[in-house]
């Protein structure tokens, strides 16, 4: 963003919710996220700078690069409310020694029943765990949007967060075993 109106307005250093003109909030407009993007991507993108210095080239890509990678991560509602946890002081991604014990014996559970159901190579019980998974997984992203924008509890949402991290890595272990057992059949 080469002008001095872009460069009083944002900064590479700005957190993407600054970036795109946005409220710091777990809830987003996609719409208004969607304008903001293409607006950005098209004063950023490398081609307008093709007969600008090497150093204005460098920092529209730069700029293109920052863009993208914060649409990426705002466009996520997952990774949205990590990157929400983060600015707040908290890591989801760090140590999971605080998770609640109901969490932890879940994921046993679901562990135990993969294991179980992927043995019997049950495809209709593998299709339910799977979605009982998701709709726990939607009930988390309820749950993290109030931390979030209603109390504004950075370690309650980071709780969350850790818990949509291993239901998101585990969705995928699941599918992957039914996409096998399917393919089997």
């Amino acid at each position: 963003m080469t002008n001095s109106a872009n460069k009083s307005a944002i900064k590479l250093s700005d957190n993407d919710f600054e970036i795109f003109g946005l409220p710091c909030q777990f809830a987003l407009d996609s719409a208004a996220l969607s304008a903001s993007y293409l607006r950005l991507q098209s004063q950023t993108h490398p081609d307008r700078f093709a007969n600008s210095s090497a150093q204005e080239k460098r920092l529209a890509v730069q700029w293109a690069t920052r863009v993208n990678e914060a649409y990426k991560r705002l466009q996520n509602p997952m990774e949205r409310a990590i990157y929400w946890c983060e600015l707040n002081g908290e890591s989801p991604r760090g140590q999971q020694s605080n998770l609640p014990p109901t969490l932890l014996m879940q994921q046993m559970e679901w562990r135990e029943a993969l294991e179980e159901i992927y043995a019997a190579r049950n495809i209709e019980a593998l299709e339910n765990l799977l979605d009982e998974v998701t709709a726990e997984k939607k009930r988390c992203l309820s749950l993290i949007a109030q931390q979030i924008d209603s109390d504004k509890n950075a370690r309650a949402a980071n709780t969350t967060a850790q818990a949509l991290l291993f239901i998101d890595k585990f969705m995928i272990e699941l599918t992957k075993k039914l996409e096998q057992l399917e393919d089997a059949s």
